[in-house]
């Protein structure tokens, strides 16, 4: 009897101390599915160009193999190559890649290549609505979840100090506000009062700043029946009123007419004009004393971008999300890699030592994409308020159509935006334009 009861309990000892292993080891190497994890590759596909974030990701990796061990293999690919990479190992279905960053407008064309990630995100209770509801939108196809929005970009309004001060002037909060502003700079200075830029092409740059005019004014691309509509009385309006700057104003620059979006930053850089509006990322570059002349430099403001008096504000929303091939031969792996990168406090720790300069250049970023960062305290007290303005923009964020067909349609858009900038008259240009988008969208099937 003594003997059973000693053999009792040096089993239920065994099992105690195996589960305490079992535990220990799993803590490091298994996910919440049970599957070991421990030695598995994850392949992570980058635009090449040493942008910090990605560099910041590649850094913080041997901390994350330390303690899961689960590697990570960065890939870079040119900007232009990206689509091309992910679309042929996606036809191939040959795992060559586990998780892929992409441009938002290549989603519609690339999902059929994409694990959804509902299923991971239920299982693990992952909460998605971290993210701003204009950046979700963009991951999101037939109401299923295909990335993570991890890099994003909203539209600011950018502004010379010491030119508002000087003149005694309020930063703009309405488009009519904006064209009294620029016309008292151009009258009074010898900057331009605001830099758009209207060139045609360059994956349609001259949109994002239309649309901030279009949706203020209660106008849209499409309806609900995908019916061109730009060309409504709202969308001539603030079609005019953004042509206006440049045509009948004369507060941009003649050379705006045929300006790309980098073009018209260099010439906000070199101290030429006194606005500007676009991507936010660019404000630590007109704040940067190796990239814009000594005029401008540290003396950039920040803003919301103006609406339409009466209407509000509607600003633009562009992400870079990541993503995992339905290919991929590890993707237990690759779901807590996209855990880990997407993670809060991994976000706002790059931001943070970013901006208090404590991180080498080449591992530096200010993006931050999840609410709750973009409200953080202290971030914002080290940035002046500047990511509370950006969370205001991704709040009433929209962004544009998600469909494989918009490249060509932005082409038609973006040409017609050029046409109106040179003269043409703007009714029957966008009348012409949309007619044309009807045209392709009907050749497409959207009409059957």
């Amino acid at each position: 009897m003594k003997k059973r009861k000693t053999f009792r309990l040096i089993t239920v000892l065994v099992l105690i101390l195996t589960l305490l292993v079992t535990g220990c080891s799993n803590s490091g190497s298994e996910n919440t599915s049970g599957v070991s994890l421990k030695g598995k590759t994850v392949k992570v596909l980058l635009s090449a160009g040493g942008v910090g974030q990605f560099n910041a990701w590649k850094a913080r990796s041997k901390d994350f193999t330390e303690k899961t061990g689960i590697k990570i293999e960065f890939i870079e690919t040119p900007y232009e190559n990206l689509l091309e990479d992910i679309t042929s190992d996606g036809i191939a279905s040959g795992g060559a890649y586990d998780l892929v960053v992409h441009l938002d407008t290549m989603g519609s064309s690339i999902t059929p290549f994409l694990e959804p990630l509902d299923e991971y995100v239920k299982r693990d209770n992952f909460n998605i609505d971290r993210w701003p509801a204009a950046v979700r939108d963009l991951s999101t196809f037939d109401d299923k979840l295909y990335s993570l929005p991890v890099r994003a970009h909203v539209q600011m309004l950018f502004y010379r100090k010491d030119t508002f001060d000087q003149l005694g002037l309020t930063v703009p909060t309405t488009w009519e506000e904006l064209d009294k502003v620029s016309k008292e700079i151009t009258d009074k200075t010898d900057l331009a009062g605001i830099v758009p830029y209207y060139g045609a092409g360059n994956n349609g740059q001259n949109l994002p700043m239309w649309t901030s005019y279009l949706w203020s004014n209660g106008g849209d691309i499409f309806d609900d029946k995908m019916k061109p509509v730009f060309n409504s009385p709202e969308g001539i309006e603030a079609t005019q009123r953004y042509i206006d700057l440049l045509v009948t104003e004369k507060v941009a620059p003649p050379g705006s007419v045929t300006f790309g979006e980098q073009d018209s930053r260099t010439f906000f850089k070199q101290g030429k004009a006194a606005m500007w509006l676009g991507w936010w990322w660019v404000y630590s570059e007109f704040n940067d004393k190796e990239a814009s002349v000594e005029d401008v430099a540290g003396n950039v403001g920040f803003a919301s971008v103006p609406g339409w008096e009466g209407k509000g504000s509607q600003a633009n929303v562009a992400t870079f999300p990541l993503a995992m091939m339905k290919g991929s031969k590890n993707k237990e792996a690759a779901w807590e890699v996209l855990k880990w990168i997407a993670e809060p406090e991994e976000e706002l720790d790059i931001v943070l030592k970013t901006v208090k300069n404590e991180s080498p250049s080449d591992v530096q970023s200010t993006v931050i994409t999840q609410k709750e960062n973009l409200r953080n305290e202290e971030l914002n007290e080290l940035t002046d308020g500047f990511y509370n303005v950006a969370a205001d923009n991704f709040d009433n964020a929209k962004a544009l159509p998600k469909m494989k067909e918009w490249p060509r349609i932005a082409d038609i858009i973006s040409g017609a935006i050029s046409k109106m900038a040179t003269g043409e008259p703007v009714e029957p240009t966008l009348n012409d334009a949309a007619k044309q988008v009807e045209r392709l969208l009907d050749k497409a099937g959207y009409y059957d």
